[in-house]
């Protein structure tokens, strides 16, 4: 009993201590505080840091930057200084032409004469007018059509004619290509070059030639075949002598091909 009356009186544990317990709690207070602050200053550092780099990302218009120096744009020159073009003589002149155009009143002595015809001239006039009315005059202007209609017609015919007389044509494109009459006798006059009797030399000599609406040669195409022959064609293939080709009922000129057979006996 007594040693508990003397832990209550000691003096030794009092305001000191519980001073020191108040401080330590203080100091653990204020460190917490200034570390929690000091978190929440590096997250928002963090956010900050991350939306920066996100916006850097985000593709930008590169497109080029004009700057414009407001002085050096020209001031547009005041309402009242604005200069009025002139007014044209062309167009002075037409306003004064268009006064011309207004009606101004006649006096009637000032109009012009009327001549008026009496019944029997008009009885003497001649101009196929029946007592029914004008179906003489009708009937006239018809055959007059008629008739313009014919020689339109043959105009027109004759000119498709002389197309195709123009035009010329190959030997199977025409209804009836040309025959030659005389080949036999324009060979028989051919000669066998010296040459080609010294070599040898035997071939077939192919020509075109142009036949005219009346059936002569009158124009020597290519020749195809041995050229040693070539002169002996040309020189007598014109002697030739065929039936014009026919292109609807009508003489066309036609290309012909035409052989030649040159044989050593």
């Amino acid at each position: 009993m007594y040693d508990r009356i003397e832990l209550i009186n000691n003096n030794s544990y009092g305001a000191p201590e519980l001073k020191k317990v108040y401080q330590g709690y203080a100091l653990k207070g204020f460190i917490i505080a200034v570390t929690f602050h000091l978190a929440l200053i590096a997250i928002y550092m963090l956010i900050g840091y991350i939306n920066e780099a996100k916006s850097k990302d985000i593709p930008k218009n590169n497109g080029p930057i004009i700057f414009v120096n407001v002085k050096d744009i020209n001031e547009p020159p005041p309402v009242d200084d604005r200069e009025i073009p002139p007014i044209k003589d062309e167009i002075i002149q037409k306003m004064k032409n268009l006064s011309a155009l207004e009606p101004v009143p006649t006096r009637k002595d000032l109009a012009d004469d009327v001549i008026l015809k009496t019944q029997n001239e008009l009885n003497q006039l001649d101009n196929n007018v029946s007592r029914q009315g004008d179906s003489v005059l009708i009937v006239s202007n018809l055959n007059d059509l008629n008739i313009k209609k014919d020689v339109i017609d043959n105009n027109i015919k004759k000119d498709i004619k002389d197309i195709q007389i123009d035009k010329i044509y190959k030997d199977f494109e025409v209804e009836k290509p040309p025959e030659c009459l005389n080949l036999s006798q324009v060979k028989n006059l051919l000669k066998y070059p010296e040459f080609a009797i010294e070599t040898g030399q035997e071939g077939r000599v192919t020509v075109s030639v142009l036949v005219g609406t009346d059936g002569s040669v009158i124009k020597v195409g290519s020749l195809k075949g041995p050229e040693v022959f070539y002169d002996e064609v040309k020189d007598n293939v014109t002697n030739l002598k065929f039936t014009p080709g026919m292109q609807n009922n009508n003489p066309v000129k036609v290309w012909v091909s035409v052989p030649f057979h040159f044989n050593l006996k």
